[in-house]
């Protein structure tokens, strides 16, 4: 059996080390939703994924079983003024890393099923145009 303060250490080292989920060549690390008031029916996922590949891959969609539905969105500025973008997908160059951050790419998420709090996981299944296909655990975090 192991000790108590090495369970505790490897915990806490999980909490540390971004996760990182591979499926063939492409890879995702980081998944996170940042936490939104009660009653909030819409909140937004980032991640960063990466294509280890020699060719372009594309992000076709997202699906959850904690949302009614999950877009593609990336944040453009017009004039001062910032709208979101329903995008039908979203290529990962050959070799590239795409963020999902605030302000820039990003998984809207729809109609949450369930109030979400910081510290809850949200399972989200990532469908690429290769056929290729990532389930990540998405971590909700404060704002």
């Amino acid at each position: 059996m192991k000790q108590p303060a090495a369970i505790l250490f490897a915990f806490f080292l999980f909490l540390l080390v971004p996760v990182t989920i591979w499926a063939g060549e492409i890879s995702v690390a980081g998944p996170w939703i940042r936490e939104a008031p009660p009653g909030t029916q819409m909140l937004a996922a980032y991640m960063t994924i990466s294509n280890h590949s020699t060719h372009p891959v594309q992000l076709e969609s997202a699906a959850s079983p904690d949302f009614a539905m999950i877009e593609i969105h990336r944040t453009e500025t017009h004039q001062g003024m910032s709208h979101m973008v329903k995008q039908s997908g979203m290529q990962i160059k050959s070799g590239g890393t795409v963020t999902l951050e605030p302000g820039g790419y990003h998984l809207m998420l729809m109609k949450p099923g369930r109030s979400l709090r910081a510290g809850d996981t949200v399972i989200m299944h990532l469908q690429f145009d290769t056929g290729e296909s990532i389930d990540v655990n998405a971590v909700v975090r404060k704002q």
